[in-house]
């Protein structure tokens, strides 16, 4: 090589070993003698060897360079053989070994192929070391884009390739639950304001919403006209589902109450935002066609969520029994007081559910 390397080299005997290093001292290297092959891969000098010098004079030295393809450590370093015959040449050739050499065979000769092989190596390296860093940067990429619409937990399962995700148009059935934000009095809001001030607020209203659902692993299923829909629990499990979507309710509730004041400040309006939570069986999944798809929540306790969104007041919190009864399973006590209402039908079903609401001081009704 034109320049020292440091190369790693195995012998099974001590004549062998001698040999070999006479035969390859004379080309300069640093050589760090290796007891036992099959060890090869956790040595201290992979990190820093070029090459891997192996006497084969049995198969099991050809079976152990086998194997050491297979370790991401030495999978990289060109291996060369030393044989003593044209059986064992033919025999390491055959075993996939990068370079193979008779001890009789000449300096120059080895140097030349030993050369090639470390530019081999180098131009390999770089261009891993060039996919990986770009693979590197679409991850980034994919986060950046998809952190604005989904939750973190949605993401690192698109990253990690996650099949209930990327095929999700199979479905993923599990225990959720599911809140919806509305806004309340945003019709009138829509009439007094220009199309550009509405679109302000929206963008104020779900920054709140959105920043308040993240805060508390919630994933962000929608977003449509002035609700928002969160899910707790999917896609990934979470034994407190229940109590994070109250908690996050809340605080969702208590951030409005801010924001509502500056925009009557600001645009002399009055608005308020109803909430609706329910615990049950969902449906996970990709909704739509080849060309578009929309990673959702379906099912009867999604609708349930969203009728009860609407019958909740500004300022409310409304909630079911199944919600109720998760927090009761969980054993997770809560720092807002619960009470429970009469039984209310909602529309489009035929019998009541029970309800239970979290009391405020800040409701107030106004229309939606």
């Amino acid at each position: 090589m034109t320049e020292k390397s440091t190369c790693l080299a195995f012998a099974a005997d001590q004549a062998s070993r001698q040999r070999l290093e006479k035969w390859l001292g004379s080309l300069g290297h640093e050589l760090i003698w290796v007891a036992d092959l099959n060890q090869l891969h956790s040595h201290p000098a992979v990190e820093y060897s070029q090459l891997l010098f192996v006497h084969v004079a049995n198969q099991s030295a050809l079976e152990s360079c086998r194997i050491l393809r297979t370790h991401l450590s030495t999978a990289l370093i060109p291996q060369v053989a030393v044989v003593d015959s044209d059986q064992w040449r033919m025999a390491a050739y055959e075993a996939g070994m990068d370079a193979v050499f008779l001890t009789t065979a000449q300096s120059q000769d080895i140097q030349a192929q030993l050369d090639a092989l470390l530019v081999r190596r180098y131009f390999l390296q770089q261009g891993m070391a060039q996919q990986i860093k770009a693979a590197e940067q679409g991850r980034v990429q994919v986060r950046n884009v998809f952190s604005r619409y989904v939750s973190p937990q949605v993401v690192d399962r698109l990253l990690t390739g996650s099949t209930d995700i990327i095929q999700g148009d199979i479905g993923q059935k599990l225990n959720a639950s599911v809140l919806f934000a509305d806004m309340r009095g945003f019709t009138a809001v829509a009439e007094q304001l220009s199309a550009t001030q509405v679109f302000e607020l929206l963008n104020e209203f779900f920054a709140l919403l959105t920043s308040v659902a993240v805060q508390h692993a919630g994933t962000v299923f929608n977003m449509a006209g002035d609700s928002l829909m969160v899910g707790f629990g999917v896609p990934v499990p979470q034994a407190d589902a229940s109590a994070r979507s109250i908690r996050a309710a809340c605080e969702m509730q208590a951030g409005f109450v801010s924001l509502a004041e500056q925009w009557t400040q600001r645009y002399g309006v009055e608005t308020g935002l109803g909430i609706g939570i329910n615990h049950g069986e969902v449906i996970a999944g990709n909704i739509g066609s080849a060309q578009y798809m929309s990673y959702t929540l379906i099912g009867d306790t999604v609708n349930i969520a969203a009728r009860l969104s609407q019958r909740a007041r500004a300022g409310e919190v409304l909630f079911t029994r199944g919600l109720q009864q998760s927090l009761e399973l969980s054993g997770v006590e809560l720092a807002v007081p619960v009470i429970s209402l009469p039984p209310l039908t909602l529309r489009g079903r035929s019998n009541p559910i029970d309800i239970y609401c979290v009391p405020t001081d800040s409701r107030i009704e106004l229309p939606v």
